[in-house]
């Protein structure tokens, strides 16, 4: 039988994370010289990284929330999945660039039975612990709604007539971004929030989850009847959830302030500052819909939120997860935490600059700035993993 305990497991199925980010960070700098860049990044981050990596943390996480290892047994399973989840994205970008629709309608479709498939393990792992935790509920909600999103997505492939694909559009986004990424973000915060910043957690995470939810289903059915005042109240539902959670969260950063020595690090502040760019984005995007609105804000919400987040809770969960005692975690994290203060404000600064400058000269080279800080995370991993595995080797007899 070959090696399936949960480290060669987890090893495996985030093959497909590194390999995508190298081709997102390639596609990043090169995105304003290739035809239909923009679509292209944004799937490739969204289906090829982001997609992967809930995929493989809501599970990694599920199981000590739960505190709920699955048997060896079942590891094959899991990677069947992630085959599935990678070959479909293949299919849709290519499809896609090709313009052969019906790839991208097949592989909306295998993505969709993937996550349902990956839903209905995760629910019945909730359904079969013994104590119930919020936070691996949220991962079973998140995994719902990407199968839906990614049959708006295949509708929208090859243009939908009239006021539709703006209609679509906007129901896609929701889905994806609000829904599937928005309450596995929440799920996954509820306990690494407060792990990051060594702080104590709050139990906010139910009542967020539950407005998120419902603001989801408020905002897509609003938007698929064409109604911005349903849309408007679906968003601000939604971002009710999102402020009762980040009022938390900023008051657990704020008790740092009396003693910052070894708190104040890359993925806290990165977290922090991802979560600060949903609500203002959310908060921006409230106000537009209500006045008829359909523009989607793509850059606060892929890029300030959900890649600034993930980088950060990588940071932090990649030496957790290998693990190798204290020293060894410690070693890793010292590397991947090198420049906090720099990357985060580099970052965040460059993205800020990118929406306000009206030169386009300017906003590419804002954008290599915000993609080039991103893409030091790849050399601090390998940094990291050879600190900790020197710590670890150092450690045996």
């Amino acid at each position: 039988m070959p090696d399936m305990n949960p480290r060669a497991w987890h090893r495996k199925a985030s093959r497909p994370v590194s390999i995508w980010m190298a081709v997102f960070l390639a596609a990043g700098l090169a995105h304003p010289f290739i035809p239909d860049g923009s679509w292209l990044l944004i799937h490739i981050f969204t289906l090829g990284i982001l997609t992967n990596s809930i995929m493989l943390w809501s599970q990694n996480l599920t199981e000590r929330f739960l505190g709920q290892k699955l048997s060896d047994a079942a590891r094959p399973a899991q990677l069947t999945r992630t085959y599935l989840l990678n070959a479909a994205t293949i299919a849709v970008l290519v499809g896609q660039l090709a313009r052969w629709y019906w790839l991208v309608w097949a592989g909306a479709l295998v993505v969709a039975v993937a996550l349902a498939w990956h839903a209905i393990v995760l629910a019945g792992q909730v359904k079969s612990a013994r104590r119930i935790h919020i936070g691996a509920v949220g991962f079973v909600a998140s995994a719902c709604c990407l199968p839906v999103g990614a049959l708006f997505g295949a509708a929208l492939s090859a243009g939908l007539p009239g006021q539709w694909h703006g209609a679509v559009r906007q129901a896609h986004m929701f889905t994806n971004v609000a829904g599937f990424v928005g309450l596995a973000a929440m799920g996954a915060l509820s306990v690494l929030f407060p792990a990051m910043w060594r702080t104590r957690g709050q139990d906010r995470v139910g009542v967020a989850l539950a407005l998120a939810g419902a603001g989801v289903v408020v905002a897509v059915a609003g938007s698929l009847l064409r109604a911005s005042a349903v849309t408007g109240v679906g968003t601000v539902v939604i971002l009710a959830g999102w402020v009762w959670l980040y009022q938390g969260f900023v008051a657990s950063a704020l008790t740092v302030v009396r003693d910052p020595r070894g708190r104040v690090t890359y993925p806290a502040l990165s977290a922090l500052c991802a979560v600060t760019w949903l609500v203002g984005g959310l908060t921006w995007y409230a106000v537009r819909v209500f006045g008829g609105t359909l523009e989607v804000p793509t850059l606060p919400l892929l890029l300030g939120f959900a890649a600034q987040l993930l980088i950060g809770t990588m940071s932090y969960l990649m030496p957790v997860t290998m693990g190798g005692g204290p020293a060894a975690v410690k070693a890793g994290l010292g590397e991947l935490n090198r420049a906090p203060y720099l990357r985060v404000g580099l970052f965040n600064a460059a993205l800020l600059a990118w929406l306000a400058v009206g030169n386009s000269y300017a906003r590419i080279a804002f954008s290599f700035v915000a993609f080039g800080v991103l893409a030091a995370f790849i050399p601090l991993l390998a940094r990291a993993v050879k600190a900790q595995v020197a710590v670890i080797k150092s450690r045996r007899p």
